[in-house]
């Protein structure tokens, strides 16, 4: 066995015992373990393993070049490969089988710290959460954000990554086919072919809309909270920004929008 995998495997006892409150919370997200040393991180989201592997781990996202900015890439980059490079992990496959990019996908636990890495990059504001589909696992990486969402810490200071206003349909419009945050309040709630229009404005073919497919308002709807009734609400919601005239995010899942003004219950 190579020397590097005993302190994994005494990293999988001490995970199934008392670990910091950010790597228990991790159970939520499941995933099969794949005990592994990291040599590098590729970006602020990426890792390469010590068996020449790709790791893209899940559920944040890091600056990419899609959003502009060379220098924000660059720091998380530097910044994921200070907290990495050189470790031994535990990595919880989505997966067994490589993306169409030919990596895994996976969250990872820092065997040094008992470290839960997506929870420490969203709460340093290195990264923000992407798409997540268990809403255990959204709920706790919402909670680890939110903290430096609050703080403005790290991209959260920086307006290119701050939460955009519904309402600024220009600078939404110069964002399409970037991954974003929008805060607003819903004014109109349309239906149309199995979808659900939740418009912030009166010009609906101008400003912000969020498109809700039929399976997506039936999730919601199951968990207590049903978006036809979202008018006046104020919501925050994330996604790929395009245009159907004004800005638009369709919604692939309900983890990606939040009811500020109230909790949405728990979804099964």
């Amino acid at each position: 066995m190579a020397s590097y995998i005993k302190p994994l495997l005494a990293g999988i006892l001490i995970f199934s015992g008392v670990l910091a409150a950010s790597a228990q919370d991790h159970a939520a997200c499941g995933g099969k373990p794949y005990p592994a040393r990291i040599t590098e991180a590729l970006d602020g989201h990426s890792l390469r393993l010590a068996d020449g592997r790709v790791v893209r781990i899940i559920n944040v996202i890091a600056p990419v070049g899609l959003d502009g900015d060379r220098d924000a890439v660059a720091r998380a980059k530097t910044a994921l490969g200070e907290i990495v490079n050189g470790k031994d992990a535990m990595l919880f496959l989505e997966s067994e089988s490589n993306d169409r990019y030919g990596r895994l996908s996976a969250q990872a636990i820092r065997v040094e710290g008992n470290l839960w890495l997506e929870a420490h990059l969203v709460e340093r504001g290195i990264a923000r959460v992407y798409f997540v589909t268990n809403g255990e696992c959204a709920r706790a990486l919402l909670q680890n954000e939110s903290k430096a969402r609050l703080a403005k810490t790290g991209l959260w200071n920086d307006p290119k990554f701050a939460v955009f206003d519904a309402e600024a349909v220009e600078s939404l419009l110069a964002a399409e086919g970037r991954f974003v945050v929008v805060e607003g309040t819903i004014r109109h709630v349309g239906e149309a072919r199995r979808r659900l229009y939740l418009d912030f404005g009166r010009r609906f073919t101008k400003d912000f809309t969020i498109i809700l497919p039929d399976n997506v308002r039936k999730m919601l709807a199951a968990s207590g909270s049903d978006p036809k009734s979202w008018r006046g609400k104020r919501i925050r919601v994330r996604g790929i920004l395009f245009s159907w005239g004004g800005p638009a995010i369709e919604l692939n899942q309900a983890q990606a929008i939040e009811l500020l003004d109230r909790d949405i219950p728990k979804s099964e």
